[in-house]
């Protein structure tokens, strides 16, 4: 079968949503699936692109757009539609005359309104992922919108059970929704042996954040935190507007700046636990699966769908202040050996819940 795959963002453009569909395409191309992913050229991320890439099974299409207005426009959600819409509405149509696709598969709202508008004309099987909570309003033009378009889909998926509440929330058929679950390579992320010191960390103990720099993802809380921390080393790996910030904090805070995906299970392996200090409703938390399969317990934001990524056999979830983080910190550092127990347990959690046996939930769906 040919599916399309519709999203803002793609590789090369760095996120947890980017690796998950890089994982779902190499999947599907496993499987003999002919896939064709229509995006926009990198919006977030500094990096190279190609408006076009071809390789056996794949086809990737990049649409060029005005870069870096994302995290500008990310509070003022009618403004980010207006900026994301455009340029998937007008392609989409020549996209689907050229690769005559079974099914349309459209990722977050903007390209779940491509998808769905397209896919009623072209006479498509259109399912639409969410990726995030989207806190939709009790009632309102907002409200009625994002039901039209999640009534109009075959199937709806939603990443957390949050997410599946909140899509039937909007009246859509329970028949209609389902549940996945995002899964990582569990070859590429696993422990990396003597970690600490091939990154000159030994005698260090390190706690980890991974993802972008923004305010939504705890990074103040944490900064702030920090700064009180004793013989505590926090390493931030990602990118973002709070960078410069990142930069002037103080002296036990390094910074990594952008880190390859394959050179993150080193960091992982070499980090005593990883933060993920989220004050917005995150997702899911990719970078969660990714320290769990490495073998690093996680403290996690009590917030979203990280309460359902985790448990207390592998990490601790907390309400995010830097009070908490730095009692929290300060606990582990202090109680290693409660530490290396979650940590022993961190592999198999990871390889019971998050293999590639989760895309079956997705293939189902399309089938």
């Amino acid at each position: 079968m040919k599916i399309l795959q519709l999203s803002v963002h793609f590789r090369p453009n760095i996120g947890g949503v980017e690796t998950h569909l890089d994982d779902l395409v190499n999947a599907l191309v496993k499987r003999k699936w002919l896939v064709t992913v229509l995006t926009y050229r990198p919006l977030t991320t500094k990096a190279g692109w190609k408006f076009y890439e071809s390789s056996e099974g794949v086809s990737i299409i990049r649409i060029p757009w005005v870069p870096n207005l994302f995290y500008t426009l990310i509070s003022y959600p009618f403004l980010e539609f207006l900026y994301l819409f455009p340029g998937l509405f007008i392609t989409t149509p020549a996209v689907l005359l050229l690769k005559n696709p079974d099914v349309i598969h459209a990722h977050g709202l903007v390209a779940g309104f491509v998808g769905m508008f397209w896919g009623k004309l072209f006479g498509k099987k259109v399912i639409i992922s969410t990726h995030s909570i989207y806190n939709f309003p009790k009632k309102g033009i907002y409200k009625s919108f994002a039901s039209w378009i999640f009534k109009n889909a075959n199937y709806c998926l939603g990443l957390s059970r949050q997410e599946v509440y909140e899509i039937l929330s909007l009246g859509i058929n329970k028949l209609k929704v389902k549940k996945f679950t995002y899964w990582i390579d569990l070859e590429k992320f696993k422990r990396v042996e003597n970690a600490k010191a091939k990154l000159g960390w030994e005698g260090d103990f390190v706690v980890l954040f991974v993802g972008r720099l923004i305010a939504e993802k705890g990074l103040e809380e944490l900064l702030e935190s920090a700064k009180n921390w004793v013989d505590v080393k926090l390493v931030i790996i990602g990118f973002g507007p709070l960078e410069n910030k990142i930069k002037g904090s103080t002296e036990n805070i390094e910074y990594k700046g952008v880190v390859n995906q394959d050179n993150l299970p080193i960091y992982y392996s070499g980090a005593d636990v990883l933060i993920v200090p989220s004050t917005s409703e995150e997702g899911f938390g990719r970078v969660i699966l990714e320290s769990l399969a490495c073998g690093t317990p996680v403290i996690g934001a009590n917030r979203g769908a990280i309460s359902e990524a985790i448990n207390d056999s592998v990490g601790k979830l907390i309400d995010v202040s830097p009070e908490n983080i730095k009692r929290t910190v300060e606990y582990f550092y202090t109680h290693r050996d409660r530490l290396a127990q979650l940590a022993k347990k961190c592999r198999n959690f990871a390889e019971r819940r998050y293999s590639e046996k989760n895309v079956e939930t997705i293939i189902n769906v399309y089938n």
